[in-house]
């Protein structure tokens, strides 16, 4: 074997870290930081190493190039124990007990591209374990498992893949796009793409008469059509803030937070594009929406329904311009805006704006962060890349939440009223979810130590309604989002003007009661109940 392909053993330290890269950006100083927090004690480095992505990225740009470019790269894994040579030729010989001890140690891996100026390629670290035992849960349903093999022994880690921008081929966008088709949510039928290839497909339909390589970035009708040629549908959501000329300025937090949660929580990651504002400079900018921190739920008004969710504060986003799992801050900006017509009319608008926020040093200390200085993001609009069977418009399904829920909350507040009793303040949000996990995890979760309520729910579902589509849309409504009253089931394959229901799940006699009054007055066709109670 060649010398300089053996695997190599090193300390993680700063300095270790900082020499492999032969450079500080600010991308480099945030995994230096991510994996100290992280506790990592030791790299192996695979020194010969092809990667899919950059192969693409290679033979689309780089293999052209007379500078001489490598099509080979290395791959550095980090583990948070002292393993050494040792115990990795134990574990390639077979030793159970060795591949346990790399397993329980991996914290996850890089590829390191022969690209000076954007080196750091594919890169999935695990998710930092929550540093208080009471705090409310982290929700990264997008994640999913990935697979790395080192001399025949196979070791897996949880995330999403995250790489730096390389103008090359691929600006913000391209790489944002390229994080969300790693989703949990789409399967073997769904191959991810490569950047290259999300490229190529942008500018099949939509070139604008530019060239191809080196990639200047992706517009928004780019965007839209890279998703489709991957035979998925881009579902949008704009912002609900306007300027005096109905454009769109910015996102209201309840708006903002409940979308990007509903869509989180159905699997899918989300595409933010935005403003990022910096000093002086202001440019267009796209991050990926990879997870949130849900909240404890505050009590609702019992006039006004309350989306769910709409009260988090942290956001975990992919970032080209910092690193994977960047734990960011939802605050609200006041924007002033003049009157076109009037003006000496100004106009004060509230929007959201992202702001990195790093989390409390494990060790209780302060180091200097790489995000400290990062500018302000003010999102305007929320792509997401769905299954192709998902016709319904997320507005629509939001709108439709709601309604039912102001249905509902007036007929349980004239109860309140008649018998004396407070009135109830209602929560409500909708998402989208696949058939089998909402019959799976969904009311496994919903259902905890009712065996005999999960099963009457299973079969009725199964036996009593229509046969459903793959992806269903579901509103939920409960009160003060601790006690669940219904879940809605919509039809995802019709159109938004049928917008039919399937059935609904009653999680109380009273609820039942109340739909069926609502049905019988025509309200709407809640299609068939099926009891959980």
């Amino acid at each position: 074997m060649p010398k300089d392909q053996k695997l190599q053993f090193c300390k993680f330290t700063q300095d270790n870290f900082f020499s492999l890269f032969h450079s500080k950006t600010r991308q480099v100083q945030y995994l230096e930081r991510y994996l100290s927090e992280m506790e990592a004690k030791v790299i192996l480095r695979e020194p010969k190493y092809f990667d899919r992505d950059y192969l693409a990225e290679f033979a689309a740009f780089y293999s052209i190039s007379s500078k001489g470019y490598v099509n080979i790269c290395e791959r550095l894994h980090f583990f948070s124990k002292n393993i050494g040579r040792r115990t990795l030729t134990a574990a390639v010989g077979g030793s159970k007990k060795a591949i346990e001890q790399l397993q329980d140690a991996y914290l996850g891996f890089i590829v390191k591209r022969p690209i000076p100026a954007a080196p750091l390629g594919r890169t999935v670290l695990k998710w930092f374990p929550d540093q208080f035992i009471n705090t409310t849960p982290r929700v990264i349903n997008p994640s999913r498992p990935y697979f790395a093999h080192i001399a025949g022994v196979e070791l897996w880690v949880e995330g999403l893949a995250w790489q730096q921008q390389d103008t090359g081929v691929g600006a913000c966008a391209t790489i944002s796009l390229w994080s969300m088709l790693h989703s949990s949510a789409f399967d073997d039928h769904h191959a991810i793409p490569t950047t290259a290839d999300i490229t190529r497909d942008a500018h099949k339909r939509h070139s604008f008469g530019t060239r191809v390589f080196p990639s200047k970035g992706l517009n928004i009708l780019q965007i839209y059509e890279a998703i489709k040629e991957r035979d998925l549908v881009p579902l949008i959501t704009e912002g609900d803030v306007k300027d005096t000329n109905g454009r769109t300025i910015g996102f209201s937090k309840d708006r903002f937070a409940s979308t990007c949660v509903s869509f989180i929580r159905s699997g899918y990651p989300v595409l933010i594009v935005g403003r990022l504002q910096s000093g002086e400079d202001v440019g267009d900018h796209a991050i990926c929406c990879v997870g949130f921190r849900s909240c404890i739920p505050s009590r609702a008004d019992p006039s006004i329904p309350d989306l769910a969710d709409s009260i988090i504060e942290i956001l975990y986003v992919h970032d080209d311009n910092l690193g994977p799992n960047v734990r960011v801050k939802i605050d609200v900006d006041t924007k002033m805006i003049s009157d076109c017509e009037k003006e000496s009319k100004i106009y004060a608008k509230q929007v959201v704006s992202l702001h990195p926020k790093a989390p409390t040093s494990r060790d209780g200390k302060v180091y200097p962060s790489p995000t400290d200085d990062y500018g302000n993001f003010i999102p305007t609009q929320l792509i997401v890349a769905a299954h192709s069977d998902i016709r319904t418009d997320p507005d629509t399904l939001h709108k439709a939440a709601l309604r039912h829920a102001s249905n509902i909350a007036d007929i349980l507040n004239h109860i309140a009223e008649n018998n004396n009793l407070e009135k109830l303040g209602l929560t409500v949000s909708s998402r989208f979810i696949k058939i089998t996990d909402y019959f799976g995890k969904e009311l496994q979760d919903r259902l905890q130590g009712s065996s005999k309520e999960l099963s009457k729910v299973r079969l009725g579902l199964s036996e009593d309604v229509n046969p459903m589509s793959l992806h269903i849309g579901v509103v939920r409504i409960g009160v003060d989002d601790a006690t669940m009253l219904v879940d809605i089931l919509y039809d995802t394959t019709d159109s938004d003007r049928n917008h039919p229901i399937f059935a609904h799940v009653a999680f109380n006699e009273m609820v039942a009661t109340i739909i069926q009054t609502l049905g019988n007055a025509g309200k709407d066709n809640y299609g068939v109940c099926v009891k959980a109670y």
